[in-house]
């Protein structure tokens, strides 16, 4: 994270509504070290008693938070089963193997377990942070942004230096900031919510089979009407949804609470096949509720002095993605980001002003993602909606890598456009001049040793060190692959025969699109650190490579190899390869289309849905020069390709020594400003580049050191 000026004492925060929105980012804030007390206008803030949809875009963001949601119940989404109303069968997917491609399963939870759940890690005495104080039978009448203050119904009034708006789709602060000129409208469909024991499913002969395996999401559709069925608590209770005309059912209000009738539900139905009529004869009518769809027309804002709303205060989603949890999540997630412990109490109005400007865009996608899907079976609209495309939009995003970007470049820019050197993934460097820049120019008869880990890690964070929206992964998801190699040179003949060590990070499965639509795949390198300053000036003077000085220290023994990486004494790396105790010589045949500063191919990012591995064909550098005395101003900036294809030196791998993954480690330390003057940006940014399994440590040794005369600009 950016440097943070660290004014006074955390921030007192006001959260109405204690929904999962609001209990989300009382979690979060109350972990950032704020003050945070919640007003529910109820008595109990009890969810209604009915599931939701924990995607991986939102699952994670609770995983982050301490929130486990399978501890509690929650099951995962193993398929979709789609019948026409009369019972044919129309689909059958198994997603077993298709969602591994997230980092966070699917899981769909009771409602109320995780509600619960929510509160207590809010609430509780142990924990980060203080406790959020929760104060229930308060409802808020008035809000004044301006001094952060609300009015309860019994004119009481509190204050603080942030409210968040998490009061749902009957939102009273909303008012503040669009008063009664935007209100949610019934988007004339309702629904009917209803649990039923999943034994008692399985007992009956007729909806057995709509029972028997675990973790399916069934679905009946008529023109205008459809069924929706899905596990949660373990798979032990089955939640239904209901959807048909609103004037069917002549619900009113938009409480999940309000009572239907079976009878009603039974009629609405009467044209669907017996396996829905059995089904729908097992409810309780004590269980049934309606539930008018609301809908909204997009707020000019959501911000306004001290107040952001969230959730469906700000954006009411209808049900048909089961994304309207998920994105309150998110926005919740945004604020949490935006105010870490000692955030200026100045800064709370821009900085809210920034959540609108992340956030906006997204959830009002989502909303039309959300009414495309549910439109009737004869609505145009069904055409414009493409699954795949929402899906991949739905999930692979984690708003807390998002978020904490925005805040840094905000952090960067707030005293005007600062000067920019390489690496810009991590932001202006503290400098003189604020930067250093640095190549490797290796010698034809140079001789290597490389040791490299290549382990997954996350797509939504390393997206984050893409220095321009031209760069993407190859295939969808939310893991990818890559590397932290150091290699020892000696014997270069443009250095007198002496050598020197670099390190860096691969970042694998990266494509590069071009104006004209074509793209180009390979790794990307957004930092290399080197041990001596002369390849560093030529490289960067050069090529426009990403390099800064280091100390890097290699040590063997017998078995394992250790990497060590810091500035004047402090360390902010330390990687070891351990259990080398097998030597693989191969012959001295050139290895075609490598160089030294490459890691040679390793198991591969495969597409788990095409079981295809997106090609490699060379690494992706970044170019950025600055304009002398123009702040903020570029003479060159564009991206580099070193192509394999084009290779002038052949690399010879003599000697390989396979490493352990159970004994190999990779430590990168953060440091601080004082430690690391000039380095903590990009030490931290490293720190935070998470390892998920290590899948292959090994040290090369040979001779052939390419020196990248064959880089060349994209366009």
């Amino acid at each position: 994270m950016a440097a943070e000026k660290k004014s006074g004492s955390s921030l007192e925060i006001i959260i109405v509504g204690a929904g999962i929105g609001g209990l989300t980012a009382a979690v979060g804030l109350r972990e950032q070290g704020h003050r945070v007390t919640i007003f529910e206008r109820s008595q109990l803030a009890q969810e209604t008693g009915a599931a939701i949809h924990l995607a991986p875009n939102c699952h994670g963001i609770l995983r982050r938070l301490g929130i486990f949601p399978e501890s509690f119940g929650a099951n995962p989404l193993n398929g979709i089963v789609e019948y026409d109303y009369l019972g044919t069968l129309r689909k059958d997917i198994d997603l077993t193997e298709a969602l591994k491609i997230w980092q966070h399963p699917w899981v769909l939870s009771h409602r109320v377990q995780l509600h619960n759940e929510l509160k207590r890690v809010a609430t509780a005495a142990t924990g980060k942070g203080s406790p959020a104080v929760l104060k229930t039978s308060s409802c808020v009448t008035d809000v004044d942004t301006s001094t952060g203050t609300i009015t309860l119904e019994d004119g009481s009034t509190f204050s603080g230096d942030l409210i968040i708006g998490a009061d749902g789709v009957s939102s009273a602060t909303r008012k503040a900031l669009v008063g009664d000129d935007i209100k949610p409208f019934g988007s004339g469909k309702s629904a009917f919510r209803f649990l039923i024991p999943g034994q008692k499913v399985r007992e009956n002969e007729v909806t057995r089979p709509f029972a028997c395996r675990e973790g399916r999401m069934i679905m009946w559709f008529g023109v205008d009407r459809r069924l929706v069925m899905y596990p949660c608590s373990n798979n032990t209770t089955m939640n239904f949804v209901a959807i048909h005309p609103s004037e069917l059912s002549a619900s009113k209000g938009d409480g999940f609470d309000r009572g239907g009738s079976k009878e009603t539900l039974l009629d609405i139905y009467r044209e669907f096949g017996p396996a829905v009529q059995a089904l729908l004869g097992m409810v309780e009518t004590s269980s049934l509720k309606v539930w008018t769809l609301l809908d909204m027309e997009q707020l000019p804002t959501w911000t306004k002095g001290k107040l952001a709303l969230v959730g469906d205060a700000a954006h009411p989603f209808l049900p048909h993605q089961g994304q309207g949890g998920g994105i309150a999540i998110e926005d919740a997630a945004s604020i949490c980001a935006l105010f870490p412990s000692g955030t200026p109490k100045d800064e709370v109005a821009a900085r809210l002003a920034l959540y609108e400007k992340i956030r906006m865009e997204r959830a009002q996608k989502i909303q039309e993602f959300t009414r495309f899907a549910g439109a009737d079976l004869d609505d145009e609209r069904r055409g414009k909606f493409n699954i795949m495309e929402f899906t991949n939009y739905n999930f692979g995003h984690d708003e807390w890598h998002n978020t904490t970007q925005h805040l840094k470049q905000w952090l960067w820019s707030r005293n005007g456009s600062p000067y920019l050197r390489q690496p810009i993934s991590f932001g202006p460097m503290t400098s003189p001049r604020q930067d250093h820049y640095g190549r490797l120019v290796p010698s034809q008869d140079a001789r290597f040793t490389t040791h490299s880990i290549r382990f997954k890690t996350s797509t939504t964070y390393l997206q984050t060190l893409f220095p321009s929206t031209a760069f993407s992964f190859a295939y969808p998801g939310t893991k990818a692959e890559a590397t932290f190699l150091c290699t020892e040179l000696d014997n270069l003949g443009w250095l007198g025969g002496s050598g020197y060590n670099f390190f860096g990070l691969w970042i694998h499965g990266v494509q590069y699109t071009k104006r004209d639509g074509s793209t180009l795949f390979g790794s990307f390198l957004p930092v290399l650190f080197e041990s001596l300053s002369d390849p560093i000036t030529t490289g960067r003077e050069e090529l426009g490579m990403p390099k800064l000085f280091a100390d890097i220290r290699v040590t063997r023994s017998e078995k394992a190899s250790r990497i060590v990486c810091s500035w004047r004494g402090a360390t902010f790396v330390d990687m070891e390869l351990g259990g080398q105790d097998e030597e693989q010589k191969v012959s001295s045949s050139p290895v075609n289309g490598t160089t030294t500063t490459e890691p040679q191919a390793g198991t591969g990012t495969t597409n788990p849905l095409t079981q295809q591995q997106p090609p490699d064909h060379g690494l992706f550098i970044y170019r950025y020069v600055p304009a002398v005395g123009k702040k903020g101003v570029a003479d060159a900036e564009y991206a580099v390709f070193v192509s394999k294809d084009k290779t002038t030196t052949p690399r010879v791998v003599e000697r390989t020594l396979p490493a352990r993954a159970v004994d190999s480690r990779i430590d990168v330390r953060a440091g601080d400003w004082k430690s690391l003057p000039t380095l903590h940006h990009v030490a931290s940014a490293l720190s935070e580049v998470p390892v998920y399994e290590i899948l292959e440590a090994k040290t090369e040794e040979g001779h052939g050191v390419e020196d990248l005369s064959q880089a060349e600009r994209i366009e």
